[in-house]
């Protein structure tokens, strides 16, 4: 999946699930992700304490997959952006975004000229070693590069459209237990004020012709998001994916083995 095959997606509505990766910055993960039916993943320096030499490899080789590659880049810097897309990530996701303000500012990190003030170099990771005419490379650049500012706060509900209006902007992402908590219900995904804020999204997205997204710590989570409108989803983070499968696995073996249908143990809940 290329991120032109992903813009073209989010055009049409149609379900674009992906994951976050948190633990396993190995080779081979985004591949794996790909041949498990992920359309994108994310790799996330927000939380870990991952430098971009951490995913620098996984981005390598995941570009040369069927997945659209994305960083989560760790606040709101030039350098964290550009850098980031050199080393080959394909798409930006920016916390913590409140203002249309900021959302211009930053796609203007991600773009070349004439759009914004990203700095050229090829033949790099980022256009995989090519090269060639500076000026098509940076159009194409411009044209496939993803933005996906994260609404975390009741402030970015309140500017939402704007955010959504902002030209370059590809999708509104909600981070979901940062927004519950500055909304003063961390985690209670039932409570009126958060799924009412979600409704704003979904409603600004319609209005402006954005597609909207979330972090989906759960299956049901991301089935109700589907239902309000989310069309980019995630199922829950590498972790998650990791215990889940393998809670499902052991329990089965056990069952088999004593007799004993009690299931598996619940998966360690996420929110990011």
């Amino acid at each position: 999946m290329t991120t032109t095959t992903f813009k073209e997606a989010l055009q049409t509505g149609a379900p674009q699930v992906g994951m976050f990766t948190l633990e396993f910055a190995t080779t081979g993960i985004g591949v794996l992700a790909a041949q498990g039916g992920v359309d994108w993943i994310l790799y996330d320096l927000e939380h870990t304490g991952w430098s971009l030499d951490d995913v620098r490899t996984s981005l390598a080789v995941s570009r040369r997959t069927d997945i659209a590659s994305f960083v989560r880049v760790a606040g709101h810097r030039k350098d964290l952006v550009s850098t980031a897309l050199d080393a080959g990530a394909e798409g930006i996701m920016m916390p913590w975004v409140e203002t249309a303000e900021q959302a211009a500012q930053m796609v203007s990190w991600i773009k070349y000229p004439p759009v914004g003030q990203r700095g050229s170099a090829f033949g790099l990771p980022h256009d995989l070693y090519k090269g060639g005419d500076p000026a098509v490379s940076q159009a194409d650049a411009n044209a496939s590069t993803v933005f996906l500012p994260q609404l975390e706060t009741p402030t970015a509900i309140d500017n939402a459209r704007a955010i959504g209006e902002v030209e370059g902007v590809d999708v509104l992402f909600v981070g979901p237990l940062d927004l519950s908590t500055n909304l003063g219900v961390p985690g209670r995904w039932d409570e009126p004020v958060f799924l009412d804020a979600l409704d704003e999204v979904v409603r600004a997205g319609k209005e402006t012709g954005t597609a909207v997204g979330i972090f989906c710590p759960s299956v049901d989570f991301a089935q109700m998001a589907w239902d309000k409108g989310f069309t980019v989803l995630s199922d829950g983070a590498d972790l998650s994916v990791f215990a889940r499968g393998l809670a499902q696995g052991v329990s089965s073996i056990r069952a088999h083995a004593t007799g004993d249908t009690a299931g598996a143990p619940a998966a360690p809940r996420q929110g990011y």
